[in-house]
Order: structure tokens, then C-alpha cells, then sequence
């Protein structure tokens, strides 16, 4: 199904973080775009979706899938959208979940961190334009320090092992660097799904 990805980006140009559902202009909501969209679990009801961060990061993802410019995309996504799409695929997968985690001596922010069966994910949501390898041993670095005082910072509550991990946006050639997993949001339900089987090979502290 060929789906123009300027109607996608009329979607994401909807978005308020004000108002909690968007209408959709009945011009661009066909039902190609509708039947693409509920295919990506994207709920719309009386020409309404739900003005969530995961149904923005969704439809972004689309977008770039049918060929949208990624720095236009980019730029209608943020931050906050970012961390809270990672954070509730992790919540879905039964993780206890803390968004903008703060340390103390020395001050520290952790995006998120989730926390399952004693493992931590230390988690940093990169809203990059463009990957670049150097910017990614830079990000790993920092987070292999974020993920080193945390455990230090948690010692007494039961965690046995810290994973560092960076997510994108963009896919990116990159599956590791340093052993840190960097995880193209697109990709981060099937790497939770998979965590366990593969987390031997990852960065522990």
C-alpha cells in the first residue's frame, strides 16, 4: 500500500500537548491512510487518535517508512515524546519504570531507567538528526558513567546488574558499540522481547 507521507505529516502537525485527541481533517483521512495507520495499532474513532506520544512516535516512524524527509519529522518530534514512547513499551513489558531519574553528588539525569527481576536498564533516548559513530562513543561513554553511579547510588535495594543502553530514532548500522546496545526506537519491542536471551553479550555493571 503507497501511502503519501505528506498526509502523515499533516497528522503529526495536529498534535497539540494541550488537548488529548486531534481531529483529523476528513480530506487526508482516506481509508488507505486509516487501514495503515490500524495497522501500526494506531486507534482512530469518529476521525479522533489520541494525542499520545506513542501514536506521535508511530506516526512519525510511518512517515519516514513512506518516504517523509527525516529532518521535517524530526523536527515535529521532541524529547518528551520520546522518553515516554520508551517508557511505556517498558511499562507493557512489566518493568517498574522512572522517567528523568536524577543522581546526586555528582548531579546526574538518567531518561529512564526501568527496573525488572533485580536488572536495571539504564536508558538514553538520543533525538538525533543523524547518527554518527563518534556521537555514539561519546553517548556510550556518558552512559557507562550514568549506569555506574546509579549502581553505586542503588546499591541497597536489591539490583544485581545495570545495562546501559542508548536509543535512536533513526536506524542506524550501529548494533553495539562498547558492548552497549543502540536500539533504533522501531526495534526496542522486540529487543525487550528478546532481552534475556541476548543480554550476556551486553555491557553489565
Amino acid at each position: 500500500m503507497k501511502i503519501n507521507p505528506n498526509s502523515l505529516i499533516k497528522i503529526l502537525n495536529e498534535f497539540n500537548p494541550n488537548i488529548n485527541k486531534i481531529r483529523i481533517k476528513y480530506s487526508f483521512l482516506t481509508i488507505d491512510v486509516l487501514d495503515f495507520l490500524s495497522e501500526r495499532g494506531i486507534f482512530i474513532k469518529y476521525k479522533q487518535i489520541e494525542a499520545s506520544s506513542y501514536n506521535k512516535i508511530m506516526i512519525a516512524l510511518a512517515a519516514v517508512e513512506c518516504g517523509a524527509d527525516i529532518l521535517t519529522v524530526c523536527k515535529l518530534i521532541d524529547w518528551k515524546d520520546f522518553e515516554l514512547f520508551a517508557s511505556e513499551i517498558m511499562k507493557f513489558h512489566n518493568y517498574v519504570v522512572y522517567k528523568n531519574y536524577r543522581i546526586r553528588n555528582p548531579t546526574r539525569q538518567i531518561d529512564v531507567v526501568g527496573i525488572r527481576l533485580q536488572n536495571a536498564l539504564v536508558v538514553d533516548c538520543k533525538h538525533w538528526k543523524r547518527n554518527s559513530y563518534s556521537e555514539m562513543v561519546r553517548a556510550v561513554d556518558k552512559q557507562k558513567e550514568r549506569g555506574i553511579l546509579f549502581m553505586e547510588k542503588n546499591k541497597s535495594i536489591g539490583i544485581e546488574c545495570s545495562y546501559p543502553i542508548v536509543i535512536t530514532f533513526l536506524p542506524n548500522e550501529f548494533r553495539y558499540v562498547n558492548q552497549v546496545p543502540i536500539v533504533p526506537i522501531s526495534s526496542f519491542n522486540s529487543f525487550l522481547i528478546d532481552f534475556d536471551n541476548y543480554k550476556q553479550n551486553f555491557f553489565r555493571i
